[in-house]
């Protein structure tokens, strides 16, 4: 499982439909906790070896108690720059985890809904995804997870406060639940700031497709709590999805606006799809946007083009993706062109 080819190669199970009906404006859910090892100083407190030492009892716990089969198990900073890429890219650690310098472990489930992080900002990050908007099922897994490692390691906790966390803003449940939402109607028609702005108003963070830091490229956007204390798990997923519901009716209503005036939609529609058909080189960044319009396309019909298609692109058009496929893939130039030819390939096999 740390053959970054492999990965690279196949679907997470988070990114895939729900129903035949889905039009995939939400992406995805997901539910991190994070956790302390109790009796153990925090990560920026512990030298090179207490790090070491750390990530082996995490991932040794983990083995142990998660019952998962064949799973990626790693001490992520011994890996080459593309195999870490391809863990973040996909959603399977955070950039932080993957970037990092001091020693750090990720021990994944096969589908990629269920990862543990060792040693990020905290001693433990549980991560748990789902397909679609479902916090309460990817609450249920984080929350079997969690008792079953903490039954092993032992968390920190304080009687009053809860869960002891390396940030202040994560104390309490530790929890932060987040929805990845698809956006390219609403900021077409330019109604994308407005409604972004409401979410922040309610004390929801609205952060790009690679959490915290990142840019929202291909108008994708991870809609998160930002306070941990004071609710519960179950409150602030609540009000996440709350949230989430409201931005994809307001992403649904910008869709009929556009395709109303269907002129209007089909020619975003079918110009990507001819720069895309078309193109011999092809940017990251423009990729990942005029797939985002296929993506509209094919939930509204106007394009026949399989959704695992799309999915399969949606990843790898990304630039670890394509360097663990393709070996010429680490430069820029072979990379632009390499990805344009990826891209014809698939909507127009042979």
């Amino acid at each position: 499982m740390t053959d970054p080819a492999r990965l690279a190669r196949s679907l997470p199970g988070w990114l895939r439909p729900v129903d035949a009906g889905d039009d995939r404006i939400v992406l995805a859910s997901r539910v991190r906790l994070a956790r302390s090892v109790a009796g153990t100083r925090f990560r920026r407190t512990l030298a090179r070896p207490e790090q070491t030492e750390l990530v082996g009892r995490v991932l040794t716990a983990c083995r142990e108690v998660l019952p998962w089969d064949d799973p990626l198990h790693v001490q992520v900073h011994r890996l080459g720059p593309a195999n870490r890429g391809v863990l973040s890219e996909r959603q399977l650690c955070s950039r932080e985890l993957a970037d990092a310098k001091h020693p750090t472990g990720l021990h994944a489930r096969d589908d990629g809904l269920l990862a543990v992080m060792g040693n990020e900002e905290d001693h433990v990050r549980l991560q748990s995804l789902a397909p679609g908007l479902d916090l309460t099922g990817a609450l249920a897994a984080a929350v079997d997870t969690d008792r079953r490692l903490g039954g092993r390691l032992g968390w920190a906790v304080h009687p009053e406060l809860g869960h002891l966390t390396a940030c202040h803003t994560n104390v309490g449940t530790g929890m932060r639940a987040s929805v990845m939402l698809h956006l390219p109607a609403l900021a077409e028609t330019g109604e994308l700031k407005a409604v972004l702005h409401g979410a922040a108003k309610l004390g929801l963070a609205v952060r790009g497709r690679q959490g915290e830091g990142s840019e929202p490229g291909g108008h994708v956007y991870q809609l998160s709590n930002l306070r941990s204390l004071g609710r519960s798990e179950d409150q602030l997923c609540a009000e996440v999805a709350d949230a989430a519901r409201a931005v994809v009716e307001a992403e649904r209503l910008a869709r009929a606006a556009l395709l109303s005036a269907r002129v209007r939609l089909e020619d975003k529609v079918f110009r990507a799809w001819g720069v895309l058909t078309g193109a011999r080189i092809l940017a990251g960044d423009e990729a990942y946007d005029l797939l985002g319009w296929l993506r509209v396309g094919r939930a509204l019909d106007l394009i026949p083009v399989p959704w695992e298609v799309l999915d399969r692109l949606w990843l790898q058009i990304l630039p670890h993706h394509l360097q663990a496929l393709h070996k010429e893939a680490a430069e820029t130039g072979p990379r632009d062109r390499i990805r344009a030819r990826l891209v014809r390939d698939s909507l127009l096999p042979s």
